[in-house]
């Protein structure tokens, strides 16, 4: 979700790809030639694209206006506020009819609200004031609240449930959506691409390993860390070490600079390998085997 860092460069905003891993895309290989490299769009090229709807604007708008918020306060050294912005849930523009503007809310999980206390607000509503009137979004006001939960017509079921010992194991879940739609071994999932990486750890672990070295495998565990509560998609623990699984969606390449800070955070809690798993690999039985025997290879050889 965060943007490269803020270069002032003829009065506006550079992206710098140096600094904070402007990834190349591949480009789809055209028939009989090779795979061309380019570089991944920007937030402006994104914006100003006729092909971008207007609710994709907005959504664009607001990642860009936290990313940026983030990465100005990472070049201050001000590591304890974009922590802050890490614990952020969700982030989005929302009209106010009242006041005829255009808002940005930052959505924080019930658990994390307690570190944003009135001094932090006032600092980051600073650091947005500063971002905002640069990037000239139209966007002059942030508020923060909490993260919804997401209920359906049966949620009298649906908590009957996650409170009765047959739920899914791993269902201390922060949302409490209709019944969960992937569902393994009594084990929730929230997309096919996490039950498809468990599906093949699982096949390693029955019978691609010895029963006396084999490994644990635990989707979707909460957890916390030093300032931060986090839900790993994959948690595996081989030879007496504990390494954290992610899988990494198309729109990674925001996210980078936000992903190395959480894998360092949880190296420096006891974590012994953080790995990332491209949705594509997850596609390619074979290829996906091969990721997961590295990471297996790479978390025992650990110190």
């Amino acid at each position: 979700m965060i943007q490269p860092p803020l270069s002032q460069v003829s009065g506006s905003f550079e992206l710098s790809r140096e600094t904070w891993g402007g990834a190349l895309a591949e480009q789809p290989a055209r028939e009989g030639g090779s795979s061309t490299p380019q570089r991944a769009r920007t937030y402006e090229e994104i914006i100003n694209d006729s092909w971008t709807t207007d609710e994709e604007k907005q959504r664009v708008k607001a990642d860009s206006l936290l990313g940026h918020m983030a990465a100005l306060l990472s070049q201050r050294g001000d590591s304890a506020h974009v922590n802050l912005l890490l614990r952020v849930r969700n982030v989005l523009i929302e009209h106010d009819w009242d006041s005829r503007t255009d808002d940005l809310w930052l959505e924080i999980d019930p658990g994390d609200e307690a570190a944003f206390t009135s001094e932090a607000r006032e600092h980051l509503k600073e650091v947005f004031e500063r971002v905002s009137s640069r990037l000239d979004y139209g966007v002059t006001w942030i508020g923060f609240r909490e993260t919804l939960p997401q209920v359906g017509p049966d949620w009298r079921t649906r908590l009957q449930e996650m409170m009765s010992t047959d739920r899914p194991t791993n269902q201390a879940r922060r949302t409490m959506p209709e019944k969960p739609q992937w569902l393994l071994d009594r084990l929730a999932f929230t997309n096919a691409g996490e039950q498809r990486v468990y599906q093949a750890l699982k096949h390693m672990q029955e019978k691609g390993l010895p029963a006396e070295e084999t490994i644990s495998i635990f989707p979707l565990p909460n957890g916390r860390v030093p300032g931060h509560t986090w839900e790993p998609d994959l948690l595996v623990t081989y030879r007496g070490r504990a390494g954290v699984l992610e899988i990494d969606g198309p729109d990674h390449r925001v996210r980078r600079a936000m992903d190395t800070t959480r894998d360092h955070l949880l190296r420096d809690a006891g974590i012994a390998y953080v790995d990332r798993i491209p949705v594509e690999v997850i596609e390619n039985p074979q290829e996906l085997l091969t990721t997961l025997k590295r990471f297996l290879r790479r978390l025992s050889e650990c110190r």
